[in-house]
């Protein structure tokens, strides 16, 4: 096959539909097949390879999947707990924003988890020891490199 063989052949095509149209008095598709085939005439010779997935996350386990699994329960009804999703509840930040909020830690999370002093009034309820680690950490592993806050 010579090169542009197959542009030759759609040109071809598109020009007895033309030439049909014009015979038959449907002017106005005349102008829609022309129209398709500039469309893609501009299109590459090649298809381009697909981009490549995004890595998988790792199948949660232990402690993050007891802290998924908690936040669901105890937390989804106001919070995002999922990246790249919106909270239910406007006031409330979802778990990657905590997640990537500048010095946070395993650790500093779980302790301010159980101070029920730092919740919000609306937020009335307390973390026990066990749950404030397990939250924590599932919601560390929300963290990315990449995180861009969205615009408030």
């Amino acid at each position: 096959m010579t090169s542009g063989g197959p542009l030759r052949a759609l040109f071809a095509a598109l020009l007895r539909i033309a030439e049909s149209c014009y015979a038959a008095g449907m002017r106005s598709s005349i102008v829609l097949a022309l129209a398709a085939f500039c469309l893609t005439a501009c299109q590459p010779a090649t298809l381009a390879e697909p981009a490549p997935a995004a890595p998988a996350r790792a199948p949660l386990a232990g402690p993050v999947q007891a802290g998924f699994e908690l936040s669901e329960a105890l937390c989804s009804g106001c919070h995002a707990i999922k990246a790249g999703t919106i909270s239910p509840n406007p006031m409330s930040p979802t778990f990657a924003m905590i997640a990537n909020s500048a010095g946070l830690t395993r650790e500093t999370l779980s302790e301010y988890l159980r101070d029920s002093h730092n919740y919000p009034e609306t937020m009335n309820f307390e973390v026990v020891e066990e749950d404030s680690y397990v939250l924590a950490a599932y919601i560390i592993t929300l963290r990315s490199d990449d995180y861009t806050p969205p615009i408030q």
